[in-house]
């Protein structure tokens, strides 16, 4: 009998621990950026800050996007491109302008999914004629949400230094 108690707790023990860890996002989280603050190359005089949700596979996230510019005069024209295996569920239009005022900020919104797990981007590129460019990758996780990354070889060298292997292929044309 005490075998079989301690069998019964140890199942229900590893059930709910796999259910714990199971791929289910219950509440998804909401992941938030900005680029205010901090170092920017020379280009257009634009910031931004996002939000989106971590959803799972096939659930529709809300990526909210804010555009800033201390620029007050002028058009800021705003090109927008999701990763191919992004769902659009919400159209907005991938080219579009706004005209710059003393409000200083522009939102977007975009509700996306995705058929797979993994990381995705939307990307956004502003330009202000007379100031320049500047682009932006906001990150939108599904699921686990992994990069998927080819395995690279790292060997050492005698010296100690590491060294990266990739295959090649030659072909030489005559």
């Amino acid at each position: 009998m005490k075998i079989f108690n301690i069998f019964l707790i140890s199942s229900l023990l590893l059930g709910t621990s796999a259910m714990a860890l199971s791929g289910n996002i219950d509440k998804p989280l909401v992941l938030k950026g900005t680029s205010v603050g901090q170092y920017a190359k020379p280009g257009a005089p634009v910031e931004i800050s996002y939000s989106s949700e971590h959803v799972a596979v096939g659930d529709v996230t809300n990526v909210d996007i804010n555009l800033t510019s201390s620029a007050t005069t002028g058009t800021m024209k705003v090109k927008v491109k999701v990763d191919k295996d992004l769902n659009e569920i919400t159209t907005i239009d991938k080219h579009f302008s706004f005209d710059l005022s003393e409000e200083k900020e522009y939102p977007l919104h975009l509700e996306v999914s995705a058929d797979e797990d993994g990381l995705y981007y939307v990307r956004v590129m502003v330009t202000i004629k007379g100031k320049g460019m500047r682009s932006f990758a906001v990150p939108v996780y599904v699921g686990n949400g992994t990069l998927r990354k080819n395995k690279v070889n790292i060997e050492k060298m005698k010296s100690g230094e590491n060294i990266t292997v990739f295959s090649a292929e030659e072909t030489i044309i005559k």
